[in-house]
């Protein structure tokens, strides 16, 4: 993607969450701020490019820094967006409006020693996201206490020797919420273990019409690579090939390979970018694999991240191709692809890949109290065959809602 080619970027600044993360908690929060954010950025894009909104959030406690509790935040922070745009008729995926993407930052600005923090390693320190070269047009922050405190030490650091100031008319302060910040006890904090990362991961899947489902996939990926870059790392995304999705609902409507593939490469590679700014992409090439009959594409960053995107023709690709692979990252309704994909290692001597699962989006939060049920329009968010047939239908003429 060219500079002449990149979209609108808006960033939305969100103060510490609440210690018990739940879906209604969040709405409690960051819902005011964040549905005004999105229905903005809806009305800009009713006029231009899509916006890309990058929702970030301070996070600065190491405790509860474990593979639980932030695929638990990322996810019903993807569910809280997908929510608010079916309330408000905003597009996530298609047609109109904004692509949102969910980032953490941590705010402590004493100097890291040695054997800093694994929250320290993993997420983008404040300083470091002002400073960064991403020319946000527009800065949001909530009408609160934290939150002005956020947005002001946020513009002394862009403001400050490199100039990647902001104008007045640029900043945006929105209703803020409430955000109850109570330690929970030792007994009630999360009993899961922090995260364990690896040099060599692997997601896969289909990726048509890239939604908050598929982000919150690919995010996760990224957080469970090995932050370290003396060591080559390795990131693997199979991608379903074309041929395997002739019998898919509203095939005419289904992206090719390249456009799925560029897609998830313009995500992941601004989501790597949020988590370090070295991960800037070096070079991209075209390889002929001798373990793939498919088409692979490479990224190669800075840092020294390869990315490879593999064109699979069955549900383990390359995890039982290439021995170094070492984690596997899914969704929780596809956890029996995890163990075929570990029995056929273990067929060839190699070792079980760690499995790490993601939540599946849907309606409901899980707990008593919950909303009312949402229509079926919340599914057309992160359903890419609702998303082909609400394409098919607008490229048709028929009647549809976002």
């Amino acid at each position: 993607m060219t500079e002449a080619t990149y979209p609108p970027y808006w960033l939305l600044l969100l103060p510490h969450p609440p210690f018990d993360v739940s879906l209604n908690n969040l709405r409690v929060a960051y819902g005011p701020g964040l549905s005004q954010a999105l229905q903005n950025a809806s009305k800009a894009s009713a006029s231009a490019s899509n916006v890309v909104l990058d929702v970030a959030i301070a996070y600065d406690d190491n405790s509860t820094f474990t593979y639980h509790h932030i695929q638990t935040l990322f996810g019903l922070m993807y569910k809280l967006t997908c929510v608010i745009c079916t309330e408000q008729h905003i597009d996530l995926a298609y047609g109109n409006d904004v692509d949102a993407r969910i980032i953490l930052f941590h705010t402590t600005q004493d100097k890291v020693p040695p054997g800093r923090s694994l929250l320290q390693k993993s997420v983008i320190d404040l300083v470091t996201l002002a400073n960064i070269d991403r020319a946000w047009q527009k800065l949001c922050s909530l009408e609160s206490e934290n939150g002005e405190a956020l947005l002001q030490e946020f513009l002394h650091v862009r403001n400050g020797p490199v100039q990647r100031s902001l104008s007045e008319h640029q900043v945006e302060r929105l209703p803020g919420g409430l955000t109850l910040r109570v330690h929970p006890t030792q007994h009630t904090k999360t009993q899961d273990t922090p995260f364990l990362r690896h040099r060599s991961v692997a997601v896969g899947g289909t990726f048509d019409h890239l939604h908050a489902g598929h982000k919150l996939l690919l995010t996760m990926t990224a957080l469970v690579l090995s932050p370290e870059t003396t060591q080559a790392r390795c990131l693997t995304i199979g991608i379903t090939g074309d041929d395997l999705l002739k019998n898919k609902q509203y095939r005419e409507e289904l992206e090719d390979f390249s456009q799925r593939q560029f897609a998830v490469q313009n995500f992941l590679l601004d989501i790597l970018e949020l988590i370090s700014p070295i991960n800037e992409l070096e070079s991209v090439s075209n390889i002929q694999s001798a373990k793939h009959r498919g088409r692979e594409i490479h990224n190669v960053l800075k840092s020294g991240l390869t990315i490879k995107y593999v064109e699979i023709f069955d549900s383990c690709g390359p995890t039982i191709t290439d021995e170094a692979i070492a984690a596997l990252v899914l969704s929780g309704e596809t956890r029996k692809g995890g163990e075929v994909v570990n029995e056929k290692r273990g067929e060839r001597g190699w070792a079980a890949l760690q499995v790490f699962e993601v939540d599946v989006l849907d309606t409901g939060n899980g707990e008593a109290g919950d909303e009312a049920q949402l229509n079926d329009t919340f599914q057309s968010k992160i359903s890419s065959t609702d998303i082909r047939r609400r394409v098919h239908q607008k490229q048709s003429g028929a009647t549809w809602t976002a």
